[in-house]
């Protein structure tokens, strides 16, 4: 079985050592598409032995990603950003060994991608996306911004890994979040002038205006995301996160607030975040024991680890600090 791993950068000098480390013990074939580094990125990538092809960008994701399949020759493809890498490089190719002696066979494997803040050192959430899939004509990318795998004659059969295939992502550093999220939205919003709005944008139009901190937008397409029969394939904590959070930017009364993080935990009943906003929400409304037990149960079920391990969550470490401080605030009260 080969494996072809495939990267699509810009400019990643700083990101791109540290993911190619972690794919070269198993990387048979190693492709790096590069759509108009100025730096030492594709320097870089020839020193790790890549195959280097240049793309003309011209703002689709998915057209250049399927370049870089065009040229790739393995059984399956393996297609980690630049600022992703292999938690477990060393398990990867025996997992993808057993996946692909699969019946009915698999075609694409969704993967956790673990939040991480270099700066601080810690992990600050996790994410689901696919990055494995099979090597065939019928599956491909599709989509000009926030791309997707897709399969040209029918449902892709999704496998989803249980932690052997994880990666770590950088990405969402506060340093360049903002700067992703404009040319995200510069990309939607001139795909939304050419072809019209598409519920399949809302969750990336909500996730980019909550990130440049345009609360009214960020609260309308969240609120339109989560009502779509369109559905993204990974779950929808984050969207209900972003409509928690633009109304509480908003001055959106507490009882809306409180009424919308219980639904979440509705959804969601082992998500540590709702039950931690539910109990600060209640702690404003003054209904201290209830959010004492609230706040409780969310560190219960962080410590404990009862989220299930394929749930994307954005508790982490931190936000359990804070959750024990207002514990103590409610203590000292009583």
């Amino acid at each position: 079985m080969k494996l072809s791993v495939c990267y699509i950068v810009k400019n990643e000098e700083k990101n791109l050592p540290m993911s190619l480390e972690t794919v070269k013990d198993f990387a048979d074939e190693l492709i790096v598409v590069d759509t108009g580094s100025a730096d030492a990125t594709k320097r870089i990538a020839l020193d790790a032995g890549a195959t280097v092809l240049d793309f003309v960008w011209r703002d689709d994701f998915a057209a250049a990603r399927n370049f870089a399949l065009d040229h790739a020759t393995g059984d399956w493809i393996v297609f980690p950003d630049a600022d992703e890498g292999f938690l477990t490089p060393e398990k990867v190719r025996d997992k993808i060994s057993e996946i692909d002696a699969m019946q009915p066979p698999i075609d694409a494997i969704m993967v956790t991608l673990v939040e991480t803040d270099l700066q601080k050192g810690m992990e600050t959430g996790k994410l689901h996306a696919v990055r494995f899939f099979r090597h065939t004509p019928e599956i491909l990318y599709r989509g000009r911004i926030h791309e997707n795998i897709v399969h040209n004659f029918g449902k892709l059969r999704l496998y989803h890994d249980n932690g052997a295939l994880s990666l770590y992502h950088t990405g969402y550093a506060k340093d360049v979040l903002a700067q992703k999220s404009e040319r995200n939205l510069r990309l939607l919003l001139n795909d939304i002038e050419k072809n019209g709005e598409q519920p399949g944008q809302y969750l990336y139009l909500a996730d980019c205006y909550l990130n440049l901190r345009d609360y009214p937008n960020a609260m309308k397409y969240a609120i339109l995301a989560l009502n779509s029969p369109a559905q993204p394939v990974a779950s929808r904590v984050g969207l209900f996160h972003v409509a928690i959070e633009s109304m509480r930017q908003l001055d959106w009364s507490l009882n809306e607030q409180l009424a919308l993080a219980d639904t979440a935990l509705q959804e969601y009943p082992k998500q540590p975040e709702f039950y931690g906003e539910r109990g600060m929400i209640l702690c404003a409304l003054g209904r201290l024991d209830e959010a004492r037990a609230s706040l409780c149960r969310a560190l219960e079920i962080y410590e404990k680890k009862e989220t299930p391990a394929t749930a994307e969550t954005y508790f982490n470490d931190e936000t359990a600090e804070i959750v024990r401080k207002r514990i103590q605030k409610i203590d000292a009260l009583s």
